[in-house]
């Protein structure tokens, strides 16, 4: 997969500590009504002040002064650890903050939203220092503690992602795109490309083909076609014969875009025996512009001309065609009818060396003929292992819109 977005930066962090940090020098609701002695008082006081001044490092000055007070009670410890986690924090002293963090957080005396608050500053400034580990096992913790702000999601994704853990990125997103996918709705571009590239990397290839059926099913763009044809014929029982039929898809999809695209369908077409539709793309390759006027013209005129004839000749009983193929072409060649007829009679009689291609032709002839109810339950009669069956999910897509 060669698109991957590194969406989630130094915002994301901030908005993960930002909401403790505008309570952070307020009374701890979580805490027992308590009272501070006026030695340990006066110092976080004036910190309150420098803090709201944004003197945030004057305010660690007064906040420590607090925090030297000896025989300090579990509530005034807190107010230090609190006070000290959140200057620390908009003062860039990630170390200090994530140890107040931590201090708090093993008090047991957070609870509720509290909690959840400084689970998630903590996991954003570990996200910051690169410390993945650590920010897994936080956002982890803030899950539990029943915590459901997404950025935390996404943070915890990220950092299996940037520690090089795959395979906990591919379990933890898969089911959130699926549930999305099923309830009818997109799913996030960029979560496609991570579950497309985590998948690949450790070789789970059902995962990576379903993120790429997604990708260009949402967003079919030229690159997820290619990267999504590549890996069907990687398949280890990958049939070549069907290498026409990516290029159908593409064709199907408005993805012909180059001079080499024209000319190897066109010629595929001529092997497979439909030269009507083999005609078609050539002279759609010329109609549109992409041939007929760069280096290559002459070649690819002289090809015209050869998918022309091939067209135009009667049947040669010496070289019969598939009668799959013969009854395919009449559907190209606009006997809609008649070649949706032969292919049915075949495939019912039985005996074909590949029925799962032929099935997945007989989806495709009935799609060109305008017919997509048809066509779909053809495709979805398609089981074959050799890369038949993985595009006729894709021919489904397509005629499903």
């Amino acid at each position: 997969m060669r698109v991957i977005h590194q969406r989630f930066g130094r915002a994301i962090v901030a908005a993960a500590f930002g909401g403790l940090c505008a309570f952070a020098m307020q009374p701890a609701q979580s805490v027992a009504a308590d009272t501070l002695r006026p030695d340990v008082a006066k110092p976080l006081n004036a910190a309150q002040d420098l803090y709201r001044a944004h003197k945030y490092r004057d305010a660690l000055t007064k906040i420590d002064q607090a925090a030297a007070v000896p025989g300090k009670t579990a509530y005034e410890t807190y107010m230090v650890q609190e006070m000290r986690g959140a200057a620390a924090a908009a003062a860039g002293d990630n170390a200090t903050a994530a140890q107040a963090y931590e201090s708090l957080l093993s008090s047991g005396q957070l609870k509720g939203a509290d909690e959840q608050r400084t689970e998630a500053a903590l996991a954003g400034i570990y996200f910051q220092q690169k410390n993945y580990a650590q920010a897994i096992r936080v956002a982890q913790r803030y899950q539990k503690a029943g915590g459901t702000d997404p950025d935390m999601r996404v943070l915890l994704v990220q950092s299996y992602y940037l520690s090089n853990d795959c395979t906990s990125v591919v379990n933890l997103v898969r089911p959130g795109i699926d549930a999305t996918a099923r309830a009818g709705r997109a799913p996030d571009e960029s979560q496609l490309q991570l579950l497309a590239t985590c998948a690949q990397r450790v070789k789970d290839d059902t995962s990576y083909r379903g993120a790429l059926e997604k990708l260009v099913a949402y967003y079919p763009k030229q690159s997820y076609w290619d990267d999504l044809f590549h890996a069907i014929r990687s398949k280890s029982h990958y049939a070549s014969a069907l290498d026409i039929d990516t290029y159908r898809l593409r064709r199907a999809t408005n993805a012909l875009t180059t001079p080499d695209d024209y000319m190897e369908m066109t010629q595929l077409s001529i092997v497979a025996g439909t030269t009507a539709e083999a005609k078609q793309v050539i002279d759609q390759g010329f109609t549109s512009g992409v041939l007929g006027h760069d280096a290559g013209a002459d070649r690819e005129k002289r090809l015209q001309a050869l998918a022309a004839k091939r067209a135009a000749a009667p049947a040669d009983p010496a070289n019969p065609v598939d009668p799959i193929d013969a009854g395919f072409n009449l559907v190209f060649a606009g006997k809609a009818a008649q070649g949706l007829a032969a292919m049915e009679a075949a495939i019912a009689k039985g005996g074909l060396d590949h029925p799962d291609q032929a099935q997945l032709h007989l989806g495709v002839a009935y799609y060109i003929a305008g017919q997509k109810a048809k066509a779909i339950q053809a495709f979805r009669a398609v089981k074959g292992d050799d890369g038949s069956a993985d595009l006729a999910r894709l021919w489904i897509l397509v005629a499903s819109k």
